[in-house]
């Protein structure tokens, strides 16, 4: 019986417990290190964490200001542009607001604009609407049956240039 009680005292337990905490921190330090070398290696070699977009050509570079606006007018931010104007970070040109994007193409370290218009150009009653008048027609909430101009003009390498027009009714 005596067997048994021995070796069980709390003086090992305390000796085990210290080591098993060493031992946890510097796995905890080996896992952090590890997932900092994963991280640089995506944002520095594989170009993810640039706030640049990176296109393969100066068309695919307009094209891609076509669907930037169009995220933008989906996501509401074009919605009272009939009355109050641009969003902030756009400029007003008559009835059209204009932003301007960086963007660079693969392989190179040059950077391109990408300058981006939208025009507010009238209001079609969307399909199941009814219509209240002949030539009048009460505009939608939150901006349905809004019809959009979308011009996309990308400067590129040797004063090439690409434009990309769309329209899109919301």
């Amino acid at each position: 019986m005596e067997a048994r009680g021995r070796g069980h005292t709390s003086k090992k337990y305390k000796k085990v417990r210290g080591v098993a905490l060493i031992s946890v921190l510097v796995t905890g330090i080996m896992i952090a290190i590890v997932i900092g070398g994963l991280y640089y290696i995506l944002t520095r070699t594989m170009l993810t964490g640039e706030r640049v977009r990176v296109y393969t050509s100066t068309r695919e570079a307009a094209a891609g200001g076509v669907n930037y606006a169009v995220l933008q007018i989906k996501s509401g931010l074009f919605d009272t542009m009939d009355r109050l104007g641009c969003p902030a970070g756009w400029t007003s040109d008559g009835n059209c607001c204009t932003s301007n994007l960086n963007y660079r193409l693969s392989g190179t370290t040059q950077t391109f604009t990408n300058k981006i218009t939208i025009c507010l150009k009238g209001y079609a009653p969307p399909p199941g609407e009814v219509v209240a008048g002949v030539a009048y027609s009460r505009p939608q909430t939150g901006g349905r049956g809004y019809i959009y101009l979308i011009i996309s003009e990308a400067d590129g390498p040797q004063s090439s240039k690409s434009r990309v027009e769309a329209v899109w009714v919301r």
